[in-house]
């Protein structure tokens, strides 16, 4: 309890410096779906629908290959209670064998 205030009453925020992250990230996000999808602003407008699911595709692909990402977010648990996350950590596995090495893309 801060002052009096119960935890779960306590608003949290993202700093300037988070927002500017998150934003870098949307920016991106959306150049590269204009790149892939080999088209300009006018012919697929913003929507962070796309950016959205993207953004998530690549965060997934990348905690999964073990990086660590910047990417700030406000977690609420399950019991409610809410904190700040500066950094998504990568969840280390257990090394698989595979033994068939999966193509590129390019090559499938």
């Amino acid at each position: 309890m801060v002052d009096n205030i119960p935890p779960e009453e306590l608003e949290i925020e993202l700093s300037g410096r988070q927002i500017e992250q998150l934003d870098a990230i949307d920016n991106t996000v959306y150049q590269t779906i204009l790149t892939f999808l080999n088209k300009t602003e006018d012919e697929f407008p913003w929507d962070m629908h796309y950016i959205g699911e993207v953004a998530d595709a690549i965060e997934g692909t990348l905690l999964d290959l073990g990086q660590r990402v910047h990417r700030p977010a406000i977690i609420t648990e399950k019991d409610g209670t809410v904190h700040l996350e500066e950094y998504q950590e990568p969840v280390l596995q257990t090394p698989k064998k595979n033994k068939k090495k999966e193509k590129p893309a390019y090559e499938r």
